[in-house]
């Protein structure tokens, strides 16, 4: 079998000036031996015949072939006046056009063969697909060809002859086949080798191609010196017949050079040597270099200029002694070093010795302009505003001084070369582009001054010293627990409060994401009354609105004005816990009808209690109100920066933000960026930016750099702890799987609903009517599993899942065990409750349809009734907001597509509070949906924690439909 490889080819396209062209093609390769091409190598062929060229030198020279197209090349040198694209060869004929397109080409074709060169990559020349490409590939010489010129003194003139130097070996032109591939530097092809010609172009071989010797008669001889033979010889090797040669070997003066190496991509340091009128490169392998003059009397003087090596190797010592090294192609670069302008910096660093030690240094240039070789010197302070810091500063380069916010915007856009003036660069310093970099992302930009969000100061720890930065990680004064808190706080719970203590000091907003059931309403409640006791009473004229106010209009009066929005089903909760552990503080519910005479009072209450429902529909009244504190419980809710309620209360004025989650938003990019958005506005740049700059990076191509960068911004605001971590004295949890299986006429309807299913989804588009159908179709799968009698009330089928989860049932029942049973589906947690009235068993229920006024009245009931032994409550209303410790048994009737509300559910026993063992079961019935449901959770345990809306189902669902339905 063939194995493939690419094979660059060179096309002549016999447009007068233009060099052959490369394109490159996918050939089979068989023993070193080149078949026919199969076709042109593109990205996409080469995936599909497997050839990896990412990151190897096939990238850049593929990007070469691309840009020197012929039909790139038209677009790219356009002559903008006509309405049509030209043709190259029209293109070219205007001489300015051409001059900048040759050069071009040949810029491009120069890093082409020495790529080629350095890697021996299969070429060819004018190949075509119909003939095997090894008759037309080239053999590629290491070595470049020295050129040597020949003089013949005769009796007519001067005879002179070009031969090419290979080794040992003397090449005539004449006496073989030379295309010539570019001109200055020179590739050749000889007799089907490509070779390098050393300080020559290669045109001044063409007259050699017909003729061995050219004749200088005695007459044309001065002119042709100085035309022809004097610029060509002083930089190649000459032979003479009949003149007498002069020799020397004296060192006059030498100099430094920093160049570009195009191979390697960065600049590296050349040395050169005066020898009189001759330079000589380090690097070149070029011995000798003679000069011819003409004397009165038409005589010729030759002189032959020889390098004296030891002479050299001193001068040449004195750079290494510097720290620099001698690579490969003999030129000098710095040691270890991944920043390609390194030499600059060492430049700068060792100039003013260098010039002390006579060496010429000749300005580094790039693109055309000089490069600063000037010291330089950068000055940055900070003072903290309202919600900003302002960032001032100034860059010295040599004697000039230049604001730092100049350099933002190419910092930002990674670009190292600033312009200084018109003909200076200045290439910035590599460490300032990832010292500043994360500091310029997130600034805005005046004319001198930069602005950066009081949410960013983590990134001016490395911008300006610690001491000078005014934000702390913690208080001097610790916090202290309130003797009104009817409390005692836990250790970890004394540190979230003391964590939220210190946010509020520096009026940064917070994200207390606990583990669900450690505590984070106790923690927000002991904040607030810290809150509340740092205000400085005011006498004011209090709105009557109280009865209790009435006795004295004008009192002492201080207060909070806390608006916590929350869940619809948790006011009752949050109510209560309030006057359990702050019942000094006033709340109100600003919930239902009522709400609009409570409205014109909400600033004379220290909480006021609202719903997210409520919030969307009232914004134009909240946002008239000055709250000192605004708080969000289980702030996924606004997750969806395009939604109604984000976009309302991110309009409401406040001094303070909490958001509260159990939820680890730190796996969910979008939503972490709404809820710092919420929190602390701007600290996370817009969402285009941090789409680009976080989300894409991360989530596609798992970019470290990009997780450690959003982790230190994000790290100072978000306080997660797990159950692990710190409620070490929880009692064990406990989780296992019983396995049921279904009844026969069960299974056969399973298996029918089944195959339709099958015929209906697989291949359907995703768009988001067909999710919704998907949605239906899998819920009916999982309904029949669980019992028949969910699509069918009218079916006589009987369930193997519900005979099993009663037999459980009766057991715990019979113990004296409380227990809590979940399930998706309200219509399934109905049909035990029927079980129950039938075996007479004390029940009670949760579902989205008990109205939140009930809802305490039922969780009172089961946690203090020891008669009530089940709780039966639907995922969606009660996966959150409840404290139900006084059972220990939880059951999950049917798996949910995201464990995530699982989790929640289990949260409601598994509590601080709970004394008791707590044993989680599943009910998962074999060989169906639910089973394929537990192994893909399995598969995709990074998901566990994603924020995922109880309305829909997964992706990772959506990508596994013939799995789950197999």
């Amino acid at each position: 079998m063939d194995s493939f490889c690419i094979c660059y080819n060179l096309v002549d396209h016999n447009l007068p000036g233009i060099p052959a062209l490369p394109d490159a093609y996918v050939v089979p390769i068989t023993e070193n031996h080149l078949g026919y091409g199969e076709k042109q190598a593109t990205s996409q062929t080469l995936e599909s015949f497997k050839i990896i060229y990412n990151d190897t030198p096939h990238e850049q020279l593929l990007n070469i072939c691309s840009e020197l197209k012929i039909s790139a090349l038209e677009q790219r040198f356009v002559i903008t006046k006509r309405r049509k694209n030209l043709p190259l060869a029209e293109i070219a004929k205007d001489p300015k056009v051409k001059d900048v397109l040759l050069n071009y080409i040949q810029k491009k074709l120069y890093l082409f063969y020495s790529l080629i060169t350095a890697n021996d990559f299969p070429i060819s020349f004018n190949a075509q697909r119909k003939d095997p490409f090894q008759n037309h590939r080239l053999s590629i010489s290491n070595n470049a060809l020295q050129p040597i010129l020949e003089f013949t003194k005769t009796e007519d003139g001067i005879e002179y002859a070009f031969s090419l130097k290979d080794k040992d070996t003397l090449l005539i032109p004449k006496n073989h086949d030379i295309q010539i591939l570019l001109n200055d530097p020179s590739w050749i092809i000889i007799d089907k080798c490509m070779y390098q010609i050393e300080n020559l172009n290669a045109n001044k071989l063409k007259p050699f191609f017909d003729k061995e010797k050219i004749t200088i008669a005695k007459k044309h001889i001065k002119i042709y010196l100085e035309k022809v033979i004097i610029p060509i010889i002083k930089n190649v090797d000459v032979i003479t017949h009949g003149f007498d040669i002069r020799s020397t070997n004296d060192i006059t003066s030498y100099g430094i050079e920093i160049i570009q190496d195009f191979i390697q991509n960065t600049y590296v340091l050349k040395a050169t040597f005066q020898y009189g009128e001759a330079l000589f490169d380090y690097n070149s392998t070029k011995t000798t270099v003679s000069n011819v003059d003409f004397k009165k009397g038409e005589q010729i003087e030759i002189t032959q200029i020889k390098r004296d090596s030891d002479a050299e190797n001193k001068v040449i010592s004195l750079l290494t002694s510097k720290g620099l090294e001698i690579n490969s192609n003999i030129l000098l670069e710095t040691k270890n070093s991944d920043d390609p302008f390194e030499i600059l910096e060492w430049l700068k660093l060792h100039k003013a010795q260098l010039e002390k030690e006579g060496f010429v240094i000749k300005p580094p240039l790039i693109e055309d302009k000089t490069i600063s070789t000037s010291t330089y010197d950068i000055h940055l302070n900070s003072k903290q505003e309202k919600d900003w810091f302002d960032i001032k500063g100034f860059v010295t380069i040599g004697e000039q001084e230049i604001p730092f916010s100049k350099f933002v915007k190419y910092i930002r856009l990674n670009d190292r070369f600033f312009p200084i003036d018109d003909h200076t660069v200045f290439i910035i310093p590599k460490e300032w582009m990832t010292r500043y970099k994360k500091m310029v992302d997130f600034a805005q930009v005046t004319d001198k001054n930069i602005q950066l969000p009081k949410s960013n100061y983590t990134l001016l720890k490395d911008v300006i010293p610690p001491e000078e930065i005014p934000i702390k990680d913690t208080l001097q004064n610790p916090y202290t627990q309130s003797s009104k808190l009817k409390a005692t706080l836990r250790p970890y719970q004394e540190e979230g409060v003391q964590w939220l203590v210190n946010h509020h000091h520096h009026k940064l907003g917070a994200c207390l994401a606990d583990d669900m059931g450690l505590g984070k309403t106790l923690q927000t409640i002991a904040m607030l009354l810290f809150a509340k006791e740092q205000l400085t009473p005011v006498k004011e004229e209090v709105k009557k609105v109280r009865l209790d106010l009435f006795n004295d209009p004008l009192e002492v009066k201080t207060y909070l004005k806390a608006l916590i929005v929350l869940p619809s089903s948790l006011v009752f909760n949050w109510a209560h816990e309030i006057l359990k552990f702050a019942p000094h503080l006033t709340i109100v519910k600003y919930t239902g009808s009522d709400r609009k005479k409570i409205a014109p009072y909400l600033e004379t209450y220290d909480i006021i209690l609202t719903t997210y429902a409520t919030v969307s529909k009232d914004i134009s009244s909240l946002k008239k109100v000055n709250f000192t504190y605004l708080i969000t419980d289980e702030s996924q809710q606004i997750k969806n920066k395009e939604s109604k309620i984000f976009k309302a209360i991110n309009t409401i004025n406040t001094t303070h933000k909490i958001s509260l989650s159990g939820t680890p938003i730190e796996n969910s990019l979008s939503d972490l960026w709404s809820q710092m958005e919420f929190i602390n506005p701007g600290m996370l740049g817009s969402y285009s930016f941090f789409k680009d700059h976080f989300k894409t990076p991360i989530e596609k191509h798992q970019d470290t750099e990009r997780i450690n960068e959003l982790k230190n911004l994000i790290d100072p605001f978000i306080l997660r702890r797990t159950k692990e971590q710190v409620a070490k004295d929880l009692p064990k949890l406990s989780e296992q799987i019983i396995y049921t299986e279904m009844l026969s006429e069960q299974e056969k309807e399973y298996e029918s609903q089944k195959s339709a299913a099958r015929n209906l989804l697989l291949g359907i588009d995703t768009t988001q009517k067909n999710k919704i159908h998907i949605i239906n179709t899998l819920m009916k799968l999982r309904q029949i599993v669980n019992h028949p009698k969910l699509t069918d009330s009218d079916s006589d089928n009987l369930s193997g899942k519900f005979q099993d989860v009663t037999n459980y049932l009766s057991t715990l029942v019979k113990a004296n065990k409380k227990v809590l049973v979940f399930s998706s589906f309200v219509s399934h947690l109905n049909l035990y409750q029927e079980w129950c009235r039938q075996h007479n068993i004390t029940y009670v229920t949760l579902t989205g349809k008990t109205k939140g006024t009930d809802r305490e009245a039922v969780v009172y009931e089961f946690q203090k009734n020891e008669a009530v032994s089940l709780f039966f409550i639907s995922l969606k209303a009660g996966g959150v907001g409840l404290n139900l410790t006084k059972a220990s048994y939880v059951i999950l009737l049917d798996p949910w597509w995201n464990p995530f509300i699982e989790k929640q559910a289990i949260a409601r026993s598994h509590r601080i509070g709970q004394t008791d063992n707590v044993m989680v079961t599943r009910f998962i019935t074999k060989n169906t949906i639910e089973e394929k449901i537990i192994q893909l959770q399995e598969k995709k345990k990074g998901l566990s924690d994603e924020i995922i809306d109880v309305n829909t189902i997964p992706q990772y669902i959506e990508q596994n439909l013939e799995e789950l339905l197999k």
